[in-house]
């Protein structure tokens, strides 16, 4: 799964925003998951988050960690976490239960690798985003590449970061309401919003 492999940024912002993927794989463990579904949701549950769902249920704007935490039949997990430290337990937390089911993280690649090594953990597969190639000057600018990458399907207009932004400069909204209005149109809980404010109040320079 590589929807969240393409976020964009410095480092120092990119150390705000380490996203987990978890799902059972068809004709493999997605027979009785289940129940396994509902506890990862539960341990996520137990760290600090700033966006979590899937896209059957719903992001954090649109459900509740209750509701997906007593839904049946879920086949993916998303959570994204502001710190290493969060993220760390939560992985940690995962190893320990042991239940069976892939979990993919999305992040720094140095600092993912060393939070595997510090609780014992080898990564089965590594992924890098190898950048865009192409046209690129007919891409957005930068700082919105930065926001519209953190949904990785694409739900996020350029054009709507702009105008929010405008909305902000005229105090129609908040930094804050404006990257949540962002943040409702990525159905799978994986877009930061906190982090794109940070990028928004940036922008306005």
């Amino acid at each position: 799964m590589t929807h969240t492999l393409h976020r964009r940024g410095d480092e120092k912002s990119l150390r705000e925003d380490y996203v987990m993927l978890i799902m059972p794989a068809r004709g493999f463990n997605l027979e009785g998951s289940s129940e396994k579904m509902k506890k990862i949701f539960e341990i996520i549950s137990h760290y600090k988050t700033v966006n979590f769902g899937n896209a059957r249920v719903g992001n954090s704007h649109r459900t509740t960690m209750e509701k997906l935490m007593s839904t049946d039949n879920q086949r993916i997990a998303h959570a994204v976490f502001p710190d290493r430290e969060n993220m760390l337990g939560c992985l940690k937390e995962l190893k320990e239960k042991d239940l069976g089911i892939s979990v993919v993280i999305s992040g720094l690649f140095d600092q993912v690798v060393q939070c595997c090594k510090s609780i014992g953990l080898k990564p089965h597969t590594v992924n890098h985003s190898l950048e865009t190639i192409g046209a690129v000057q007919k891409l957005p600018k930068p700082p919105v590449m930065e926001i519209i990458t953190m949904c990785g399907h694409a739900m996020i207009s350029p054009a709507l970061v702009e105008s929010l932004l405008e909305e902000v400069r005229s105090k129609k909204r908040t930094l804050e309401e404006a990257s949540v209005e962002l943040s409702r149109l990525c159905d799978c809980g994986v877009f930061n919003p906190p982090r794109a404010a940070k990028i928004m109040k940036k922008m306005m320079g």
